[in-house]
């Protein structure tokens, strides 16, 4: 199922904004200097791509399939193109940029082998990079969704590819010495305000949720957080992996 972004567009930069610490080890992991060139691959409104601009100086351009996405992306002055990357190929041209970032996209892509080539025939010589979750972290990082939202883990494990197939794909499409390292994304007090992200869909895997077991979730976590004294903490966590292309 095709997720429309049109609505999800509307609220994206309230909630989906990575914090400092995940930028910081992003860049340091990537590699990325000022002056490259970056394709930001799945830009959304273009909160990545932003950030590397203004604090890195870098060359960077969006790509992405939702247009109501870019309107945002190109109101922050962002370079930016409307495409399906998804099997049909990434409109640059060789060796374009030096690094390739897609952060929390992979889960949108059906053809991870044709985007993978495609990636290393637009790197000169540099890297492709993405922020993913892998199933292990999915299975651990939501024990408290999981009692309101019962196939919530099982739909992102279905979305999600786990880090040995994209570790084997990327070596298949020619990249090289290829590393992964765990990050703490943000740790996520479940609160009124998390219940008011929860109501309006903040990340997309809840417009693939059946509707009557969404609704159900949303009256059992108000009521779970209106009984709490303190909050719950629960920690997102993901995985940065990369792969380089030898100049």
């Amino acid at each position: 199922m095709r997720i429309d972004y049109t609505d999800l567009s509307k609220t994206y930069d309230d909630y989906r904004s990575y914090p400092e610490h995940v930028m910081r080890k992003t860049v340091e992991f990537s590699g990325i200097r000022r002056g490259m060139r970056v394709l930001d691959l799945g830009c959304g409104t273009g909160n990545a791509a932003l950030r590397l601009r203004d604090s890195m100086g870098v060359d960077v351009k969006g790509v992405d399939l939702s247009l109501h996405m870019l309107e945002r992306a190109k109101s922050k002055f962002l370079q930016v193109v409307c495409a399906d990357v998804d099997g049909k190929g990434i409109p640059f041209r060789d060796a374009s940029f030096d690094i390739v970032l897609g952060v929390y996209v992979l889960h949108q892509i059906k053809n991870f082998g044709a985007l993978f080539s495609e990636c290393h025939r637009i790197i000169g010589s540099g890297a492709a990079v993405f922020l993913t979750s892998s199933h292990k972290q999915i299975e651990h990082q939501h024990p408290v969704i999981q009692s309101f939202f019962p196939s919530f883990v099982e739909i992102e494990k279905a979305r999600f590819p786990d880090i040995p197939m994209l570790d084997s794909l990327l070596a298949t499409a020619g990249f090289v010495d290829i590393k992964y390292e765990d990050v703490t994304v943000e740790g996520i007090p479940v609160d009124e305000k998390f219940l008011q992200k929860v109501k309006n869909k903040y990340i997309s895997t809840y417009c693939l949720i059946p509707q009557r077991e969404y609704e159900l979730g949303v009256e059992k976590l108000e009521e779970f957080v209106k009984n709490r004294v303190r909050p719950e903490f629960r920690e997102w966590r993901g995985t940065l992996i990369s792969g380089s292309k030898a100049g």
